[in-house]
């Protein structure tokens, strides 16, 4: 019932992406942020990395329309897409992005916030709209199962780094916790993972933290022994 609720917020996110994708732009941030202005997609990643203290990545695995997308172009690949170096890509390029945002609006000083900037223009709207949906569509194809959420997402760095404040400054956040004792190592967890993480070995582990996980709750669902449970918690020691 849980996850057919989820693949129903996430069927309406998708469908509304034309509309929401002006607040999740990474290319209307820069196109504002040359003329000075702070404009609803830098308001929007600035509160998605604020939820992300105390709600981890619950935006990518519930409401993301990218996410959403990638899902169903994954039925084309259902491969895995997981290793240290291709998550660490999305990093670097946030970081380059990022810092030339800012120095934009170093340059454009003094800054003004406009939350609908751009919203006009329907031109550069829709084509860098067509840009996005198509680096989604054919990079997922290449790669697979959430493949964009591992090395190009540029939304995710922000909630990483919430999670990362929130772990420093030991303040409860959500994230599943494992009870390894119950675990029978079926690996059903693992196999229903959209992010596909080896939720089997984290469980037997004690330790599920993962930057990468999405909160999606597709292995808490499919557990039958019900070994990972979720809540708020502090970092484990």
């Amino acid at each position: 019932m849980r996850q057919r609720a989820r693949k129903g917020i996430l069927v309406f996110s998708a469908l509304m992406f034309p509309l929401t994708f002006f607040f999740l732009s990474p290319f209307v941030i820069v196109l504002s942020a040359a003329s000075g202005i702070v404009n609803g997609s830098a308001m929007v990643f600035g509160l998605l990395l604020l939820f992300s203290i105390f709600g981890s990545r619950i935006f990518c695995g519930w409401l993301c329309p990218g996410g959403a997308w990638q899902d169903y172009i994954s039925g084309a690949n259902n491969r895995k897409w997981n290793s240290k170096g291709r998550n660490l890509s999305k990093y670097i390029i946030w970081a380059v992005w990022i810092s030339f945002i800012v120095f934009l609006w170093f340059q454009n000083r003094p800054l003004k916030g406009n939350f609908l900037y751009l919203m006009d223009i329907d031109k550069h709207y829709i084509m860098v709209y067509a840009i996005v949906m198509s680096i989604i569509y054919l990079f997922t194809l290449l790669t697979g199962r959430r493949g964009m959420c591992h090395s190009l997402c540029w939304m995710a760095p922000f909630m990483v780094t919430g999670e990362k404040l929130s772990d420093l400054l030991h303040i409860p956040r959500f994230r599943l916790m494992p009870a390894p004792n119950t675990c029978v190592s079926c690996g059903k967890c693992s196999s229903v993972c959209p992010m596909g993480l080896n939720l089997a070995e984290m469980v037997k582990s004690g330790h599920m933290d993962s930057p990468e996980c999405i909160n999606c709750l597709e292995c808490v669902d499919s557990c039958p022994k019900k070994a990972i449970r979720f809540g708020m918690y502090p970092k484990q020691r």
